[in-house]
This record gives structure tokens, C-alpha cells and sequence, in this order.
């Protein structure tokens, strides 16, 4: 990482991949509170808006301590995710992208995991962009959708 200390919580883009001969990593966390603990997820995807340069293929990843989107950096975050890949998102192009989180989030939900958050990484073969909870257009800022069934 160029910038190990740099934090880029408060920008209306955040990024995976190589960006500036940095590696990024994309950080995400959903609240789920709403939620009571003996549901059952039906389906969750998550969405965000993106622009992908490169080999498009995003590896979804559980992060596994607590962070701070306004105070998180490279190396306070010192690789907190687990190397397992919950999911792949496929290229995005300039488009929407969307993957399903479902067994993640019913981790979350069932307590298996802290919901930490997940984080999105590529090849650095090139740049997956996202538009980010700060971005000015509120349709095209990331959002997990869930389904479930109250016990």
C-alpha cells in the first residue's frame, strides 16, 4: 500500500484492485438490528454501482474485527478478513452489480459471526470502482437487500 494510513471514508467512490500502483480494498458493513436472531434469510444480495477496469472478477470476503469507516486505513485494518471467499462478484462493466450474501448474512444473523462487515478485492490486474454510502445520487449508493421469515 502507497498511503498506509490514508482513510478514505468520506469520498463518493471507494475502490478494489490496483489504483495509483496501490492496492485498494473495498470495506462494506450493513446494519442488521432489525432483524431478530432465529430468522430465517430467504435471500440477501448485495448491490452497488460499478465500474470495472481489467479483469472484472470481485472476491466477497467476511471481515472478521471491528473498523471504522472514518478512521479505517490499510494499516490499522492489517488484512482483518478471512481469506475464504463468501461469494464472486462477476464484472460489473459500468453497470450495476449485484451478488448474493444469503448464507453470510444468515451467519450474522444466527450469531455463527460478529457482523463486521465484508470486503470486496480483486486481481491487481486493474480497478473495480463502487460508489459509496457518501456518493450525492442515493440510487446508486451499495445497499443489501434481505429477505426473511420472523420465527
Amino acid at each position: 500500500m502507497a498511503i498506509p494510513r490514508y482513510n478514505d471514508g468520506h469520498s463518493n467512490y471507494i475502490a478494489s484492485g490496483l489504483v495509483g500502483g496501490a492496492e485498494k480494498q473495498a470495506l462494506f458493513r450493513f446494519a442488521l438490528d432489525a432483524i431478530s436472531a432465529g430468522a430465517t434469510v430467504v435471500s440477501s444480495r448485495f448491490g452497488a454501482r460499478a465500474f470495472s477496469l481489467g479483469e472484472p472478477a470481485v472476491r466477497g470476503h467476511r471481515i472478521t474485527a471491528p473498523w471504522d469507516e472514518q478512521t479505517v486505513t490499510w494499516q490499522g485494518f492489517a488484512a482483518s478478513y478471512d481469506e475464504h471467499v463468501e461469494a464472486t462478484l462477476a464484472g460489473a462493466g459500468s453497470d450495476a452489480a449485484a451478488v448474493d450474501l444469503s448464507e453470510l448474512v444468515q451467519a450474522w444473523v444466527d450469531g455463527a459471526h460478529d457482523n463486521h462487515g465484508f470486503l470486496l478485492e480483486r486481481a491487481l490486474t486493474g480497478t473495480t470502482s463502487y460508489r459509496s454510502r457518501e456518493h450525492p445520487n442515493a440510487g446508486d449508493r451499495p445497499r443489501l437487500e434481505v429477505c426473511y421469515v420472523m420465527p
